[in-house]
């Protein structure tokens, strides 16, 4: 099986799209999604770190197999500076004092946190339906 991240890393490297069309086309398609999977989107951080990607692209620079990779964090896991609710009433306006351990080494690889994803309150459960949010419906099936 084909391995997604190492297919759009070799697009990146061959400048097929830029780093910033790829974030910019990842973040429409959540704003655009009636799945309810995101409380928020990064999108002022990923632009910034897809255009320091694309210039060391262009600078012919290597660039890491992480490096320009877009991802999602749940909203348990803090990033620094950002809202984490936790998906839960109690903390709507907490902003993270510092980033947790394995987020901070998707950055330190070049990943690209592009938003703040929906899930059970505090993480408690396994559907994603028990959230100030509302529930997180099925990307094969809305209708679930």
């Amino acid at each position: 099986m084909a391995s997604e991240i190492r297919k759009i890393h070799e697009d990146l490297i061959s400048k097929k799209y830029t780093c910033l069309d790829l974030i910019n086309d990842k973040l429409q398609q959540l704003e655009a999604s009636n799945l309810n999977s995101s409380n928020l989107l990064l999108r002022e951080l990923a632009v910034e770190k897809a255009s320091a990607v694309d210039k060391k692209i262009a600078n012919g620079q290597t660039i890491g197999l992480l490096e320009g990779i877009p991802f999602g964090i749940k909203d348990v896991y803090l990033l620094q500076g950002t809202v984490s609710t936790a998906s839960s009433d109690m903390l709507k306006q907490y902003k993270a004092p510092y980033t947790a351990t394995a987020i901070q080494k998707l950055l330190d690889a070049g990943a690209i946190p592009i938003a703040k994803e929906n899930c059970d309150c505090f993480g408690h459960g396994s559907t994603s339906e028990n959230t100030v949010f509302g529930p997180v419906k099925n990307a094969l099936d809305a209708t679930m």
